[in-house]
């Protein structure tokens, strides 16, 4: 069994190694004193940790950067251990490399296009979004009207309608600066492209995580 505790407030206050499972849990801050003990003293798994067998886990990754350490189950299912010191989130995962039987290590970095993905994908929403709100906007300054269909002004077209009302100046001015911020974000990463350390965990069963209660 071993145990790590934090009272910090983004962290998870509980995580745990025991049994060939991970384990983390957030107690109240008054509680969390009690329930490493008990972790310690070997008399169960309190009641509200998640459990997280090895043989569900595919990865465990360390990326740099990051405030958490990620699991990694099957196809886009993953779990975040959540540790913002940089010190502590390696000595866990140290200790995971070290301790858990018939795991790989590797170290990896991404590629550019990689690490800028997320904020291009933004930057050419935001383009398509810019581009149907100005058109609104000419044809409003034009005279024209429009309506959104079945009165649902929640919806996409909704909000276009209400962005594009604000005028043609001020539609340039509020999506520029949006595209703007994506493509700054967008070529700090590929300045920064990430490396990631990794364990790889050979699979024995079909075992899957659950929730002690």
């Amino acid at each position: 069994m071993k145990v790590w505790a934090s009272k910090e407030k983004a962290d998870d206050k509980i995580i745990a190694f025991a049994n060939q499972t991970i384990y983390k849990g957030n107690p109240k801050i008054n509680d969390i004193d009690s329930v490493v003990f008990e972790l310690n003293m070997k008399h169960g798994i309190p009641t509200g940790l998640a459990g997280f067998p090895l043989s569900y886990i595919r990865e465990i990754n360390l990326a740099e950067g990051k405030s958490h350490i990620e699991l990694l189950f099957g196809k886009d299912s993953s779990e975040d251990l959540k540790i913002t010191d940089n010190d502590r989130r390696k000595d866990i995962f140290e200790y995971f490399k070290a301790n858990i039987p018939g795991s790989v290590y590797s170290v990896y970095k991404l590629t550019a296009m990689q690490s800028g993905k997320k904020p291009l994908i933004a930057f050419f929403v935001v383009a398509v979004l810019f581009g149907w709100t100005l058109y609104v906007a000419f044809g409003i300054q034009s005279g024209n009207q429009y309506d959104v269909p079945g009165q649902e002004y929640h919806s996409i077209a909704g909000i276009v309608l209400a962005i594009a009302s604000i005028g043609v100046k001020n539609v340039i001015l509020v999506f520029g600066s949006l595209m703007a911020i994506a493509l700054i974000s967008f070529f700090s990463k590929v300045k920064k492209t990430a490396v990631i350390e990794r364990i790889s965990i050979r699979q024995t069963d079909s075992s899957t995580f659950s929730l002690i209660k």
